[in-house]
C-alpha cells in the first residue's frame, strides 16, 4: 500500500468521527496529534484531502465518504494531485481539462445547488453557482499595515522572498497559510484582517471624521474593525463590548501590541440587555453581529454540511434581539452599521428592512462586499440612520 492510500484511509477515518461540534481545524490538530507517525508533510497533505472533502458540501451525497472525498480532488484539482494517478488512473487518462468534462467523468449528477440544498435566498441578486464556486477554492492570506509600517513590512517580505500583492497602500494579499510569526510583529507591524472588512472602513469614510466623534462597536470580537478605525482616526472616542470575556480579553492584548490605549471595554449581552441607563449616546453603532458565517465559508468549508436550517433560524433572530436594543443608545441623527459576514438575504437587507419598519431608522446605502474574485470573503455592510430623538 502507497503512503497515498494511507493518507486516504487516515482522511476517511477522520471524517467519519468528526461530528462539527467544534471547527474542523481545532479537531484535526487534536485528532493528528495522536498519531505520533505523521510526520508535518503527512498532516498537510491529509487535511487537504479533508478540506477538498467539504468543499462540495451536499453534492454526489450517494456515494460513500471515501468516493465523495475522491470526486471532490479530482473536480476540484484535476489531474495534478498524486493520489488520483494511484486511486482512480481512469480518469487521470481521459485528460478532462474543464470543470464539466471532470464532473461528467466522476459525478454526473452533480450540481451547484446539490452543494447546500437549504431554502435561504441569496442577497443582493448574488448567484448560488459564483458563491459555491468560490467555496471550492481556498482563500487567499490577507494583512493590513499599520500606520508608518509599509516600508518595513514591504522590505522584510522581499527579503524573506515572500511573494505578495499590493492591494492598497495599506492591504497585501499572500499565498494561503503563509506564516509572519518570526519575520513581522503581529498588531505592531501588521494585523491579519480579510480584504472585505478592510473595506468597511473605505465604506465609512465619507462620515469620519466629521460626523462621527464618538463609537460603539458592539459586538467587538477581537476587535479587527475598531482597530481600523482607531488607526484612521486615532481621536475617536471608542467604547467595545462582547458576550465573552475572554474574547474580550484578547482584544485587550492585540489593542496593548497596537498601542491603542484610548478605549473602554465591557462585558455585554445584548441578546439580553442594552447598553446601561442613562449613558452617553454615540454617534455610531458598529454592529457585527453573529451570523452564520457563510461568507466565509471557504475558509471553514465543513459548515456547509453542518450547519442546519434551524440553526440559520435562530442566528436571525438572535439578530433581532441584539438589534432592538440598539438604536436606543444612537445620538439623533447618528448612524447604525450593521455588518455580517453571511450570503443570506435574511441576515442581510431582510434585518434591515425590518430595522427600518420597527425603528424608524433610515437606510443611507448598503452593500454586499463581494471578494470572490480576489479570493476573500464576502461581506454585507448597511449604514442606517437616526432622524428623530
Amino acid at each position: 500500500m502507497s503512503r497515498y492510500h494511507a493518507y486516504l484511509k487516515r482522511a476517511v477515518s477522520l471524517l467519519e468521527q468528526y461530528d462539527g461540534r467544534e471547527p474542523f481545524s481545532i479537531y484535526y490538530k487534536k485528532a493528528i496529534a495522536l498519531d505520533k507517525k505523521a510526520g508535518s508533510t503527512d498532516r498537510k497533505i491529509i487535511r487537504h484531502y479533508c478540506y477538498s472533502f467539504f468543499r462540495i458540501g451536499f453534492a454526489c451525497s450517494a456515494q460513500t465518504i471515501e468516493e465523495r472525498l475522491l470526486i471532490a480532488v479530482y473536480l476540484i484539482h484535476g489531474d495534478t494531485d498524486p493520489l488520483l494517478k494511484i486511486v482512480r488512473p481512469e480518469w487521470i487518462a481521459q485528460g478532462a481539462t474543464s470543470f464539466e468534462q471532470r464532473v461528467a467523468l466522476a459525478c454526473p449528477t452533480f450540481s451547484w445547488p446539490q452543494v447546500f440544498p437549504l431554502p435561504f435566498s441569496l442577497s443582493m441578486e448574488l448567484s448560488l453557482e459564483e458563491w459555491v464556486k468560490s467555496i471550492l477554492y481556498q482563500p487567499a492570506f490577507f494583512i493590513r499595515i499599520r500606520p508608518g509600517k509599509q516600508q518595513h513590512v514591504i522590505s522584510r517580505l522581499k527579503e524573506a522572498s515572500i511573494s505578495f500583492r499590493i492591494i492598497s497602500s495599506s492591504a497585501l494579499a499572500l499565498p494561503a497559510a503563509t506564516n509572519l510569526d518570526t519575520l513581522l510583529a503581529l498588531n505592531e507591524d501588521y494585523v491579519v484582517q480579510d480584504l472585505s472588512s478592510q473595506r468597511v472602513g473605505e465604506f465609512l469614510q465619507p462620515l469620519l471624521p466629521k460626523t462621527i466623534k464618538s463609537v460603539w462597536d458592539c459586538c467587538a470580537a477581537s476587535g479587527g474593525k475598531s482597530l481600523l478605525l482607531m488607526d484612521q482616526y486615532p481621536s475617536l472616542e471608542l467604547t467595545v463590548s462582547d458576550v465573552r470575556p475572554s474574547i474580550l480579553q484578547q482584544l485587550k492584548t492585540r489593542f496593548k501590541q497596537a498601542g491603542i490605549n484610548n478605549y473602554h471595554a465591557l462585558v455585554l449581552d445584548l441578546s439580553q440587555q442594552g447598553f446601561p441607563k442613562n449613558a452617553t449616546r454615540f454617534d455610531l453603532v458598529i454592529a457585527d453581529v453573529p451570523c452564520s458565517g457563510s461568507g466565509t465559508w471557504a475558509r471553514t468549508p465543513e459548515q456547509i454540511t453542518k450547519q442546519t436550517e434551524e440553526q440559520l433560524v435562530e442566528f436571525t433572530q438572535r439578530q433581532r434581539a441584539i438589534l432592538s436594543r440598539l438604536p436606543a443608545s444612537l445620538k439623533s441623527g447618528g448612524y447604525l452599521l450593521y455588518c455580517t459576514c453571511s450570503v443570506f438575504a435574511n441576515e442581510n437587507e431582510e434585518q434591515v428592512a425590518w430595522l427600518q419598519r420597527e425603528f424608524g431608522l433610515s437606510l443611507c446605502k448598503q452593500t454586499l462586499l463581494n471578494g470572490m474574485a480576489e479570493q476573500a470573503d464576502t461581506l454585507y455592510v448597511a449604514l442606517l440612520q437616526k432622524t428623530s430623538s
